[in-house]
């Protein structure tokens, strides 16, 4: 009989006679602290209570088996059970190694595994190759018709088996991109609180971690960490201010990080900066897990996030790479500002976005004729984002046709709620955002509407980018149709039952007037408020035009001339993971606007006469692998090249390439044994 079940019927063991046994018998099993059997322990006193505390033992560390019916009602209502110190297992087996996403191969364990790792008889008889394992994952997946569904379905297997998770996401990207990204996630945050079940990442508090972000970072497992993706999560998705919540797109990035431009899942680390919400919704919901306090703002906001990046630093490593996610305009580009020259930092919103819109401009160039500067750029939305995507264009003018970035924005032109933004505005309004006023131009006339400033500039290229939901408001973003008490009421198209839509017919046939071949990007999300249609833009410019959207489209026949146009979504998923991996190859010291141009020519490069043929300026998501490892090797190479990376003397491009490839994870199945 074993000494749990002595004890369990009171056979008369003394107390520390049982507390000795058990320590022998902890000794023994573990060869007094030696490895066996997989297994490394020391038998400790707090070991022996959580032994027996397991065991169902009453008098090892805890209460005798002969208790005072009064205290033993005590004990029922409710006290709390006296403090346990948790006994972890230095090398796991058994059940711990089958509950550890991590080393996690479910049915996949072999039958020598299975013996030497004490799991047989844990696992059903069959075995299943990792291939096997991930057909079954997809069928669960697609008999679930709720993408969220989907998603949480998915992030389960992440808790149970990391490495099949990122098999699965691998092996099937351009489905499940979607399901894990845009524009799934942005439903996900909404329901975060609601469904929240396993903490992913770090969360630190404003109202109680002042002072000890460094202590929480050293909570965290991983001591390597290369890349950090943090959000305050002000401006989440187009969604607007969602608070901790916004944690479920740092989490998303991460997993893309990985999946996508192979950056180790142990290298990265989300993050949600909790400084409050104005969200009264979510201040008044009972369920809502962050801190109910109004946003952090002016000195204390900036002191607080100075911490957070002195605390990565020190934590980290120099040279760890922080991402800021999901900020607001008025922060976004001003903490870019504030840390660039701190520590290696972009934001995906305003650079990402922004390369992946310039690397559809250059991949259309072949349909277009001419070069990147040869358009007039009309852009619909002036916020951090769309005055990024004007940055980035202007700087590769610049650099490719030898002029200033002063020139080359002379070529570019925004629109926002107020109308076009020109100089003679920013001479009356006193308040026109200080990020505006490179781009408000002398001599243009004074327009109202997209419509009016299309036709008074004349663009070739027409970019929509408001990014938020509530940017749907009476002025410049009305049609010609009319508006009433802010809200849109013309139809681009003219077709009942559709949203409100910023480009409307008149707009697109008179983009369809301006060029032979106009670009129309229309990249706000998600689709509710996107600015129109590829079918809307293929009729009204009778075929001519090359589209882009920032929302999954699906191939349809164009009424215009009956082929089947198939336009591909405008992610940046094809930037950030390659842009990262390549900081990480060259070990980069800091992040420079032609690290992104760089990255945008290399994405560019990838699209082929078919796929243009298809009416698609960007590779197949399928790629995006290959994509990221010419993205990661030409960011690499800009490094190199301007003095910015630590990692030895610069290898050539296609040894870049090559080492790309070679650090990417690879989410195969180890052997254990």
């Amino acid at each position: 009989m074993g000494l749990a079940a002595t004890a369990r019927r009171g056979g008369g063991v003394a107390l520390k006679d049982m507390r000795a046994a058990a320590t022998s018998m902890l000794r023994g099993a573990c060869g007094g602290g030696a490895t066996r059997g997989g297994v490394s322990c020391t038998a400790t006193s707090h070991g022996v209570r959580s032994f027996a505390a397991r065991a169902g033992w009453a008098g090892v560390g805890g209460r005798g088996e002969e208790e005072d019916p009064e205290e033993t009602s005590v004990w029922e209502a409710h006290e709390d059970p006296p403090p346990l110190t948790p006994w972890v297992r230095q090398v796991i087996s058994g059940v711990q190694l089958i509950r550890n996403p991590r080393y996690n191969k479910g049915m996949a364990f072999t039958d020598d595994e299975r013996d030497r790792m004490h799991m047989r008889g844990l696992l059903p008889p069959a075995k299943f190759s990792q291939n096997m394992q991930a057909k079954r994952v997809m069928r669960n997946v697609r008999g679930l018709a709720d993408p969220v569904a989907q998603h949480f379905h998915l992030l389960g297997l992440q808790d149970r088996n990391e490495r099949l998770f990122y098999r699965v996401m691998i092996d099937h990207a351009e489905e499940l991109m979607p399901v894990m990204y845009t524009p799934t996630v942005g439903k996900v945050c909404q329901k975060f609180s609601e469904v929240f079940n396993r903490p992913r990442g770090v969360y630190v508090s404003s109202h109680r971690d002042r002072g000890a972000i460094y202590r929480i970072l050293k909570n965290w497992p991983e001591k390597f960490v290369k890349l950090v993706v943090v959000t305050d999560g002000e401006r989440v998705m187009g969604l607007g201010d969602l608070g901790v919540q916004g944690m479920g797109v740092a989490v998303s990035k991460t997993n893309l990080y990985t999946s996508m431009g192979g950056v180790d899942p142990a290298d990265c680390l989300p993050v949600c900066i909790d400084v409050g919400t104005n969200n009264q919704e979510l201040l008044n919901d009972p369920l809502y897990i962050g801190q109910k306090t109004p946003r952090l703002t002016g000195e204390q906001y900036d002191d607080f996030l100075d911490e957070f990046v002195a605390a990565v630093k020190r934590r980290f490593g120099d040279r760890c790479i922080i991402q800021f996610e999901d900020f607001s305009n008025k922060n976004g580009k001003r903490l870019l500002e504030r840390y660039a020259t701190q520590a290696p930092t972009f934001n995906d919103d305003i650079h990402g976005v922004a390369a992946i819109t310039l690397a559809g401009i250059i991949a259309a160039l072949p349909k277009t004729g001419g070069t990147v500067g040869d358009h007039r750029y009309l852009i619909a939305g002036a916020g951090e984002t769309g005055t990024g995507i004007g940055e980035m264009i202007a700087e590769h003018i610049a650099q490719t046709a030898r002029i200033t970035v002063v020139e080359a924005r002379k070529k570019i032109w925004f629109v926002d709620s107020k109308g076009l933004v020109t100089r003679a505005r920013a001479e009356v309004e006193e308040d026109l955002a200080l990020h505006k006023l490179p781009w408000a131009h002398d001599g243009t006339p004074d327009c109202h509407t997209v419509l009016e400033a299309v036709r008074a500039i004349k663009p070739t290229a027409l970019i929509g980018v408001r990014r938020h939901r509530h940017s749907l408001q009476k002025g410049a973003l009305a049609g010609p149709e009319g508006v009433g008490d802010g809200i849109i009421l013309g139809k681009a198209g003219g077709m009942a039952g559709e949203p409100p839509r910023l480009f409307t017919r008149e707009v697109l046939e008179e983009m369809g007037r301006n060029a032979a071949a106009p670009l129309i990007f229309a990249l706000s999300r998600p689709e509710t408020i996107s600015e129109c249609t590829a079918e809307q833009a293929y009729a009204a410019t009778g075929g001519r035009c090359v589209f882009a959207t920032g929302c999954p489209v699906h191939p349809f026949t164009s009424l215009a001339d009956g082929r089947t146009v198939a336009p591909r979504q405008s992610t940046s998923a094809y930037i950030f993971p390659g842009f990262a991996m390549g900081l990480i190859l060259a070990d980069a010291t800091r992040v420079r606007a032609p690290m992104f141009i760089a990255a945008a020519e290399a994405v560019a490069s990838m699209v082929t006469e078919q796929d243009l043929a298809a009416g698609a300026v960007y590779p197949r998501i399928a790629q995006v692998r290959e994509v990221s490892a010419r993205v990661a090797a030409r960011v690499a190479g800009k490094c190199y090249e301007m003095g910015l990376a630590k990692r030895g003397a610069a290898p050539n491009h296609d040894r870049l390439v090559a080492m790309a490839k070679k650090k990417m994870y690879n989410p195969a199945y180890r052997c254990y044994m």
